[in-house]
């Protein structure tokens, strides 16, 4: 990594930390690194690894550059197609931060040495306002207002049994001072929404079914959370037909995702109905089975036949999940084509195995036949067996807690049969 793009990185750590509204990230404890490995991968389903975040942030020494999977996956958390993007926009002056990028003002042109010297000069007073600022931010994160939690309010109910859903969260803080108040709703930071101290109550919209931690934020602290369980009836069909975050999706009904010998999902007809598509890359179709799990999260065994049944001329890798949500974590398995497992990733609570440095070819599959999966959580590790054959095996150390979302998502058409968890 060059010194140029080294100061492009800080530039945006320092816009991350505005976007997450967390403050500075001096003060950052490991549970805020925790929750951001958690809203990177609920946006862009790639898991990065608390301690790699720490690495990034500088919390942890260590001499080696970031990899180019983690700097893409940082800048396309914060909304930039690639980290090539994020520079390239950096070195044209289009980021909007406080913290200006050096390297597109220091410009090496030695035909303009007066210029330069004045972009110095600016750019010096600049990191010394900078460093005052930072410097009257710790001062007055050590000083801010110590908040009674127990005074605090903070509740919700949901209207419906149905999707979507609506849920009126009830608050209060009492006789607290609140320069800022703010509802986290879910993982995803753009699900954050700016409360009134005068009014009490807040509604919000939820699209997909899951199980979500509400949080209040006030002036740059949690001090309430709860949880969230949109639950469903059965199987829900869910077609995501683009990756803008604006975009609504679309339900399917009972009778468009049941096939024969009890197999559920969907096909293309279906999906260009729906969508207006013929090719269906990045389009993704869930199948949501909400409820508690009567199982022991640290001691099951999941079983499934699976198959996309897209044409490559439909989807290009052909990709499929099965993410097993709990209320601590989550496991998540991948299948794609086999050219593609390059852009796979494997979660086990804290733990990621990530294609792009290891080799996940036992998890690709030509999709001509059904595919068998079956997942063994036992004794903090996790066994995935690809038609009766042991594929990879991943330790892990963070309890996942109750298990509460079963998750089978294709990328375009495919169905899944024989389910059990048990």
């Amino acid at each position: 990594m060059s010194q140029q793009e080294k100061e492009y990185l800080e530039l945006f750590k320092k816009q991350s930390e505005m976007m997450l509204g967390w403050g500075n990230s001096e003060f950052w404890s490991n549970s805020d690194f925790e929750k951001l490995s958690e809203l990177i991968f609920g946006k862009t389903n790639v898991s990065l690894s608390i301690s790699t975040l720490k690495r990034v942030w500088g919390k942890v020494k260590y001499d080696s550059i970031p990899t180019t999977t983690t700097l893409n996956t940082l800048a396309q958390f914060s909304g930039y197609e690639s980290w090539r993007s994020f520079c390239a926009k950096a070195a044209a002056g289009e980021i909007n931060n406080t913290v200006a990028a050096k390297a597109p003002l220091v410009a090496d042109n030695p035909a303009k040495p007066f210029r330069n010297r004045r972009w110095i000069s600016a750019a010096l007073l600049l990191t010394t306002l900078i460093a005052i600022v930072l410097v009257w931010t710790s001062f007055h994160n050590k000083t801010a207002q110590v908040i009674d939690r127990s005074k605090i309010v903070f509740t919700s109910k949901m209207v419906s049994d149905d999707l979507p859903n609506s849920v009126v969260f009830d608050y209060d803080i009492g006789n607290v001072h609140a320069d800022s108040m703010v509802l986290q709703q879910s993982w995803d930071p753009r699900r954050r929404e700016t409360l009134s101290p005068q009014q009490h109550q807040h509604t919000s919209i939820y699209y997909y079914p899951g199980f979500f931690k509400a949080k209040l934020i006030v002036n740059n602290q949690l001090v309430k959370e709860h949880e969230v369980y949109i639950k469903t009836k059965g199987w829900q069909g869910v077609v995501q037909p683009d990756q803008a975050p604006d975009t609504k999706p679309f339900y399917l009904s009972d009778k468009e995702i049941r096939g024969e010998n009890g197999a559920i999902g969907v096909t293309s007809k279906i999906l260009t109905e729906k969508t207006g598509k013929k090719v269906f890359n990045e389009v993704w179709t869930g199948f949501f089975d909400a409820h508690e799990f009567n199982v022991d999260p640290n001691d099951f065994t999941f079983n499934a036949t699976l198959q996309n049944t897209s044409a490559k001329e439909e989807v290009l890798c052909r990709h499929l999940k099965v993410n097993i949500i709990a209320s601590s974590g989550f496991i998540s398995v991948p299948l794609c084509t086999k050219g593609c497992i390059s852009d796979i990733r494997v979660n086990v609570s804290d733990r990621a195995i990530d294609g792009r440095d290891h080799d996940l070819s036992a998890l690709g599959c030509d999709f001509s036949k059904p595919v068998d999966l079956k997942l063994v959580v036992k004794n903090k590790m996790a066994s995935v067996f690809i038609d009766q054959k042991l594929a990879l095996t991943v330790p892990y150390s963070r309890n996942l807690g109750r298990i509460v979302n079963l998750i089978v998502l294709f990328e375009g058409s495919g169905f899944v049969k024989n389910i059990a968890i048990r």
